[in-house]
């Protein structure tokens, strides 16, 4: 049985989706949302400089316009099924002053699914592609779980406001992939 968003977090805390009819079929979708570059994605590039504080927003950086936006993505498990559904996931203290990732380089769907260490928030993401009306539904769905009560009540304070950023760059991946199938 593939490894899908419902299979690897059937429960979760929170959730967010989007999604957008696309003129094209399932295949040259699937290849547009692979190929997205960084600088194909004006508002998140915005919030991204936002977000890093004053020196981001004057200092430079390095040009990463080039680069494949699933490559800057780097999940701990990245699960695809050509060309119906990309999963994406991560594992991480998103609470904490200065974020983590456990020390393991050895996820599997397996190994996400199963890990339930206190204090950390797990998090699954995924693009599903479906064909509807001569074209193809691509949306998008974003779920956490926390591995306690404790980081559950930290992350919820946590996903108020970056739950509208999140909603932001998951659209502006909808709007990308959008102009890229025109």
């Amino acid at each position: 049985m593939p490894w899908t968003l419902e299979r690897l977090m059937p429960t979760f805390d929170h959730r967010e989706s989007h999604d957008r009819w696309l003129d094209a079929e399932p295949e040259r979708v699937w290849d547009a949302l692979w190929d997205l570059r960084v600088r194909d994605l004006e508002v998140t590039e915005a919030l991204t400089r936002l977000r890093g504080g004053p020196r981001a927003w004057f200092g430079v950086r390095e040009d990463q316009g080039d680069r494949r936006v699933m490559d800057s993505m780097a999940p701990k498990v990245l699960v695809a099924d050509r060309p119906g559904e990309l999963v994406l996931t991560d594992v991480a203290k998103y609470t904490a002053t200065r974020p983590s990732h456990p020390d393991r380089t050895d996820w599997t769907p397996e190994g996400f699914h199963d890990f339930a260490e206190p204090g950390w928030s797990k998090v699954a993401m995924n693009f599903r592609l479906s064909a509807e009306r001569g074209g193809t539904r691509l949306a998008t769905e974003t779920r956490v779980v926390s591995t306690d009560i404790a980081t559950r009540r930290a992350f919820t304070v946590y996903w108020i406001p970056v739950r509208v950023g999140s909603g932001m760059v998951r659209r502006d991946v909808l709007r990308a992939v959008g102009k890229a199938v025109k």
